[in-house]
Order: C-alpha cells, then structure tokens, then sequence
C-alpha cells in the first residue's frame, strides 16, 4: 500500500528574513490500535486473539517495572527506551537533594534495523482537494452516486468528492454511519464504507395448506 504525504510550511523564524521552505509530511490513513494489530496478528499466526493480548500486556508491564528501576529497555526490531529526568537549575550538585529530582519524560530511540526496512517505503504526494460549499444533502447525493458505482468509499475518495478536509471526511462518513446510510468495514489496511444493504421484505403472498382430513 502507498503512504500519502503532503507539503507544509516550516515555521518561520521571528525577524530571520528567510523565505519560507516546506518540508514533506506524511498523512495518516488512521491510528490503527492495538486491538486491530492483536486481531491481524492473529488471523496471519497460530497465536489466539487472547494469547496476544496477554503477551502486549506482559511486555507493557515489564517495560514499565525495568524504566522504573532505572534500567535501558531494547525491544529487537522496534528500538530503544529509557527515562529522562528534571529539577531546578542549580550550579553546585551539593545544592540539589535527590528529593527534588523528578520523572519527566520517556525517550524512544528507533533501532536501525526498522529505520533500514522503512526506507523502502512507497510514497505519494497528496491531492489537495479543490475546496467546495456542499450542503449536507448535496454531499450526501453525490455519496450514493459514488456508491452506485463502487463496492464502497474511503476516506482519501470522500475529500475528493466532497472537497473538504480528512477531519471533515472521517466526522461525516460517522454520521452516515449513525444515520443508517452507511456501515463501516474495517481492512487490514484501512477503514472502508459501503451502503447499507436494504432489509428485505416479508412476502404479502399467504400460502394456506390445504386442510385435508381422512375420509374426505
């Protein structure tokens, strides 16, 4: 699958003079959780849902108690983690107890490994839809257009169609969603929308079995 990704603007420097650059950013086709990686993981493995799960939270809580004791945590294939600390400045270690030294953040360090397998990444500039004014029922036709002639929709499509920006897409496809147009079916790649099938009818039609009794 292609990533997306978009030019924005560095922030400029007060009173620098320069021009202002841009410097490429990727665009997030969503966040995907870690119940949806347990759930791919286990559809492509022999490991249960529930053995996965039990596993991320092993791996959490280890994580946690080896950062606490002031330990450096490696994790193969993912990277580095340890802690940062903070206190008030001072110019002597005499003059700080170790009373107000504090927690202040944890640090990640990607390992090389991963940072190797991601250069070969396939990316694709974003197309920036042309901004429109559709009202809510005009977008909501042009949605059952779309859907007349494709098995569904996706987010990136959505701004297309509607021209409007992914906040907007996401936040109106889940009120199609809400409204009963729409149902949502998750990919092991990304979300997807289709129409909601139509409740099929019962027949009117009676049969009425013939009521035959002996003798008769």
């Amino acid at each position: 699958m292609t990533a997306i990704y978009k030019m924005e603007k560095n922030p400029p420097k007060k009173d620098s003079g320069k021009k202002v650059v841009l410097h490429p950013r990727i665009v997030p086709w969503d966040t995907v959780s870690t119940d949806k990686l347990i759930e791919e993981a286990s559809s492509s493995s022999t490991y249960t849902g529930g053995d996965l799960k039990g596993a991320v939270r092993l791996i959490a809580d280890l994580l946690k108690e080896k950062l606490r004791d002031g330990y450096n945590v490696n994790l193969d294939g993912i990277g580095y983690f340890s802690v940062s600390l903070q206190s008030r400045p001072v110019e002597d270690k005499k003059e700080l107890r170790s009373e107000s030294v504090h927690f202040k953040n944890v640090n990640f360090r990607c390992c090389a490994r991963l940072k190797r397998e991601l250069k070969s990444m396939t990316l694709e500039r974003y197309k920036e839809p042309k901004s429109t004014d559709f009202s809510p029922d005009e977008k909501e036709r042009r949605l059952l257009w779309y859907l007349e002639r494709h098995a569904y929709i996706t987010t990136l499509a959505y701004q297309g169609l509607n021209g409007c920006s992914q906040y907007m897409a996401r936040k109106e496809l889940k009120q199609f969603v809400a409204d009963g147009i729409l149902i949502e079916d998750g990919t092991r790649r990304m979300c997807i929308y289709a129409k909601r099938p139509e409740p099929v009818e019962p027949s009117d039609t009676l049969v009425a079995e013939p009521n035959i009794e002996d003798g008769e």
